[in-house]
């Protein structure tokens, strides 16, 4: 069987992860590989998708299998079902387009993501792939196979939101970035186009309802964008700029019907930056999910100021169990430096208490190592974290990911500071490597949150009756 498009999803987890056993880590499905890959097929294109993440795949058993594929053109995801994903992924991209320049030299390959389409020249420079496609790049990718067909590489300048490296090594491109404006043209069964078996699985946390149906998990989108501006965001060198567009109430509840009636699914993740941006698109898809009463639980993101007790309750009733919030810090101070000074303590404290009066669990998302950071408001965000006693913690060092604010007042200031590989900014892997601040090194920021972690959960009978009452021994267990 021949392909003219060849999508992969890279495999690196064993390096973001380090000696974090495989029981205790996620596998998402590979959202937006099938997105794309169904919206090619859509298009009259002849495409397949590997997962090598999903089937454990080497660069080289994966550079086999698409040279046998023999096509026109291979891409390789630096994509995942969050934003920090995106630079993670970039030490196995890396690796994976070695493998398949090697095996196959003459194919054309491209990278695609958040991370590249913040710094395409550097990643030109640096990678062996032959082009870049900067943001969502559904058109991007079809103008550019068309091309290549057509033979007619004089014709790269005209192709928006694309990045190449020409014969004599010389990078061109721009960043006119096209946009999808109707999200019901984008396809949800693209699924039938990767190899079976794949092996995924919901985040612990997020499974404690019933922690033996955690590989029956699957993810969908309703909406695209973000409307706001934090300073160690990168969303906008993907998404362009702060419009949100949305999929129909139908076609988003066609999407949940598909997981539930073809892939079985228990746990179902919406990856919407922010799922609560618009009430009423949130309100008529929970009465639709309400109508069809399918027992799901569903995780989300939302912030604490588009949050209140009657859609908080609606959601619930739609199977919404999860809610993951970035309080990010304890400190008033802090939150003043990253754009979220109307998140007072007070405020985070009645969101988390209208959250757990309708029946929601909530994921505290808490960042140490944020610009002005010292010792003492990072250990302010863990006094708060310890208070509120939610049911999981997620504590993430400070990273000036491509594409943010601080990446560029950083690279702006001689890039000092800065991890000296992607693996640097990982989370927990050995090479993760913290941006300090005017007041902490990499290692006191990195030591900090590692301690926090253990000390969220030592000595605080608030948490472990919550988890008791709420979930049980078996959760217990699995925790500890």
């Amino acid at each position: 069987m021949k392909a003219e498009l060849v999508l992969i999803r890279p495999n690196d987890k064993k390096a973001i992860y380090g000696t974090v056993p495989s029981s205790a880590t996620a596998s998402d499905p590979p959202y937006w590989l099938t997105l794309m890959g169904g919206y090619m097929r859509d298009k009259g294109v002849s495409v397949k998708l590997i997962d090598a993440e999903g089937e454990n795949l080497s660069p080289e058993d994966t550079a086999e299998r698409v040279a046998a594929l023999q096509p026109v053109l291979i891409g390789i995801l630096t994509i995942g079902s969050n934003l920090t994903a995106s630079t993670w992924k970039m030490n196995g991209a890396s690796l994976f387009s070695t493998a398949i320049r090697i095996r196959c030299p003459d194919t054309k390959q491209f990278l695609w993501g958040y991370h590249v389409s913040a710094i395409p020249e550097k990643t030109l420079q640096e990678e062996a792939a032959d082009f870049v496609i900067c943001g969502e790049g559904f058109s991007t990718i079809l103008d550019l196979l068309s091309t290549l067909k057509s033979e007619k590489e004089t014709d790269y300048d005209k192709i928006n939101g694309l990045w190449y490296k020409n014969q004599a090594g010389d990078i061109h491109g721009n960043m006119n970035i096209q946009l999808i404006q109707d999200l019901n043209e984008l396809p949800y069964d693209g699924w039938d186009l990767l190899d079976e078996p794949q092996h995924y699985r919901n985040h612990f946390h997020f499974a404690f309802g019933d922690l033996s149906k955690r590989d029956q998990y699957g993810v969908i989108m309703t909406s695209l964008g973000c409307p706001f501006c934090c300073t160690y965001c990168a969303l906008s060198y993907f998404s362009g700029d702060k419009k949100l567009r949305f999929k129909s109430t139908e076609r988003a509840l066609a999407e949940v019907d598909y997981w539930v009636k073809k892939r079985n699914a228990h746990y179902l993740r919406i990856i919407d930056e922010c799922f609560t941006a618009n009430r009423q698109h949130v309100i008529a898809f929970c009465e639709g999910l309400i109508a069809r009463n399918y027992g799901l639980s569903i995780w989300i993101n939302a912030r604490t100021d588009m949050v209140d007790p009657e859609l908080l309750s609606i959601m619930h009733k739609a199977g919404v169990d999860w809610i993951g919030y970035g309080f990010e810090t304890g400190s008033k101070r802090i939150r003043g430096n990253v754009q979220k000074a109307q998140y007072t303590e007070d405020k985070i404290r009645e969101v988390v208490q209208m959250t757990h009066d309708a029946g929601i669990s909530i994921c505290s998302n808490f960042m140490f190592g944020l610009p002005g950071d010292d010792m003492q408001s990072m250990q302010d965000s863990l006094n708060l974290a310890r208070e509120l006693a939610c049911e999981w913690p997620n504590f993430y060092c400070t990273m000036p990911y491509p594409g943010s604010k601080m990446y560029r007042d950083a690279v702006a200031n001689g890039g000092k500071g800065l991890p000296e590989s992607w693996l640097g900014y990982t989370q927990l892997g050995y090479e993760t490597q913290p941006f300090p601040t005017e007041h902490l090194t990499a290692k006191q920021i990195l030591q900090f949150r590692d301690d926090a972690f253990d000390a969220f959960f030592e000595d605080n009978p608030k948490y472990w009756n919550n988890i008791q009452k709420k979930y049980g021994d078996e959760v217990v267990d699995a925790i500890h």
